[in-house]
C-alpha cells in the first residue's frame, strides 16, 4: 500500500489528525461532565467551535490518508454508539443497530479487512483507554467496559485486539502505535491551555 517512506509519514500524520478529531468527538460527548469535575479539555476550551476545528482536522487526515482516516473515524462512531447496546440513538435506533449500519458502510467503502481492523483498533484504543481511567470513573460513578467485565478480562481482550489488528495490518497497527502518543501530546497540551493562562494572571 505505501511505496516509500514519504508516504508512510503522510499516512501516519492522516492518522495522527483522525485521532484528535476522534478524541475532540468523544471529549465534546463528555463535556457536561468534564465541567463538573473541573477537568479542562480541548473541548471545554473552545466551546461549540470543537465542531468546525473537528471536521477540519477530518477533512485534512481525509487529504493524506482517505481510507484510513474515514474508517477510523466510523470504527470509533460504532463503538460509541455500541456501547450501551440497549440505548436508543435519536434516530430512534437501538445502539446496536447504527453500530452495524457504521460499519456495513465502512466495509463497503473500504473493504471488509480494512473495516474490521479498524475495528479491533478502535476497540484496543477503547479498552485500553478504559484501564487508564478505571479508578477515576469508580470514584465518578462513571461505567466503563474495565468496570463491567473485569480489570483481568478487558486486559486480556485488549492484547487479543491488538493482535488481531497486527495479524490484519502491521504496518497500519504499527503506525496507530506511533500515533497514540503524539494525539495524547497534543490533546493534553492543548487543553491544558487555559489552566497555565489562568496560573500566569494570579497574583503572586
Amino acid at each position: 500500500m505505501y511505496g516509500d517512506w514519504s508516504s508512510l509519514v503522510v499516512a501516519w500524520l492522516g492518522i495522527v489528525l483522525s485521532g484528535v478529531t476522534i478524541k475532540l468527538m468523544d471529549d465534546w460527548l463528555d463535556v457536561e461532565y468534564d465541567k463538573s469535575v473541573g477537568r479542562t479539555t480541548l473541548a471545554v476550551r473552545l466551546g461549540r467551535a470543537v465542531l468546525p476545528y473537528g471536521l477540519l482536522c477530518l477533512a485534512l487526515a481525509m487529504a493524506l490518508a482517505s481510507k484510513l482516516a474515514l474508517t477510523l473515524f466510523i470504527a470509533a462512531y460504532a463503538i460509541g454508539m455500541g456501547h450501551d447496546l440497549r440505548e436508543k440513538m435519536p434516530t430512534r435506533l437501538p445502539g446496536w443497530i447504527e453500530s452495524l449500519v457504521a460499519l456495513g458502510l465502512a466495509a463497503i467503502y473500504a473493504g471488509w479487512q480494512l473495516a474490521s481492523w479498524a475495528l479491533f483498533v478502535m476497540l484496543m484504543i477503547q479498552l485500553l483507554d478504559d484501564l487508564m481511567d478505571l479508578q477515576q470513573d469508580r470514584r465518578s460513578g462513571q461505567n466503563n467496559w474495565a468496570q463491567r467485565f473485569g480489570t483481568v478480562e478487558a486486559t486480556l481482550a485488549m492484547f487479543i485486539c491488538a493482535l488481531v489488528a497486527v495479524l490484519l495490518m502491521p504496518m497500519e497497527t504499527a503506525m496507530v502505535f506511533g500515533a497514540l502518543p503524539v494525539v495524547h501530546v497534543v490533546m493534553s497540551l492543548a487543553g491544558g491551555l487555559r489552566i497555565r493562562r489562568a496560573e500566569r494572571r494570579e497574583p503572586q
